[in-house]
């Protein structure tokens, strides 16, 4: 018990005995510590009437701010309590949408089960906007590919095969298999990573030049252009696991994919709340790729 909070008590109480019971502590030890904190002052902050300890006038706004000190203190130590604890914690995530469609319901779901007190926050977004949020301390940790990420710590969680996706009556619907160079010179609708990544850097190292008529900022908008006739495009198979377009998904014959995963923070060691759900998501990426055979 700190000195600010018998202030309050004895105000509260105007009894030196009644917060002396109340707080364990000897009278003297409650007298002592208003004496102390008196002197800091330089002036008296109580008299003694006969509705006890009264406080003199003109220091009500000295006893309002003690109490936004041990409020703000007992924040403090909440705070504290929830960095170095798993009986209470928040953890803010950020994903991209297919992993926030198909894996994470699950994950959250098992881990919440394990720590039912550790609260979520969840950020769906791109992987510029999620690697800017993280490195700027907004997010604990962010589901991304690895190619995102090239410089942070990465855990892999498995990969991802990237798909060429065609309206329904285009011609390269008609193949069972196509090649990247089927693309080039088609119309193609960017989706909401665009060319930084491990699209535009396929498309760079076999020089692969598709008509970009549309650009669009979300994945889902970008499989309705396509069925809508607009072009084609490549997005990733676990977007398009029962994504409710009628277009046609073709594997390419080169096998391009990418690498999925969660990257942390490179110089702000995660909390234990957070850590101890990496550890669970690494876990459950096991068991991913054993039931995948």
């Amino acid at each position: 018990m700190n000195k600010y909070e018998i202030i309050i008590s004895v105000c509260d109480t105007h009894s030196i005995s009644k917060t002396a019971a109340s707080l364990n502590y000897t009278q003297s030890a409650i007298s002592q510590a208003i004496k102390n904190f008196e002197k800091e002052l330089g002036f008296p902050l109580f008299k003694r009437s006969k509705h006890g300890m009264e406080l003199m006038p003109n220091t009500e706004e000295i006893i309002a701010s003690l109490k936004v000190i041990c409020r703000e203190k007992k924040k403090i130590r909440q705070i504290a309590a929830n960095l170095t604890s798993l009986d209470s914690g928040y953890i803010r995530i950020g994903t991209i949408q297919s992993i926030s469609y198909h894996w994470l319901p699950d994950i959250l779901k098992q881990f919440s089960g394990l720590y039912p007190n550790i609260r979520f926050e969840m950020t769906v977004d791109g992987f510029n906007p999620l690697k800017e949020m993280l490195q700027a301390g907004r997010l604990d940790c962010i589901f991304v590919s690895r190619y995102s990420v090239p410089e942070l710590p990465f855990i892999p969680m498995g990969n991802d095969e990237l798909m060429l996706v065609t309206p329904k009556t285009h011609p390269l619907a008609e193949k069972i298999a196509v090649s990247l160079t089927d693309v080039n010179n088609e119309n193609f609708v960017l989706s909401s990573d665009g060319l930084d990544y491990e699209t535009g850097n396929i498309f760079k190292l076999n020089d692969i030049k598709p008509r970009i008529r549309y650009r669009l900022n979300e994945d889902f908008a970008t499989l309705k252009m396509v069925e809508k006739g607009f072009g084609i495009t490549i997005l990733p198979r676990l977007l398009l696991y029962n994504a409710p377009f009628d277009v046609c998904t073709r594997s390419f014959t080169e096998h391009y994919s990418r690498i999925l995963g969660v990257a942390c923070p490179k110089d702000a060691p995660p909390t234990p709340a957070t850590l101890k759900f990496l550890d669970y998501v690494e876990e459950w990426s096991m068991s991913l790729k054993n039931s995948a055979g």
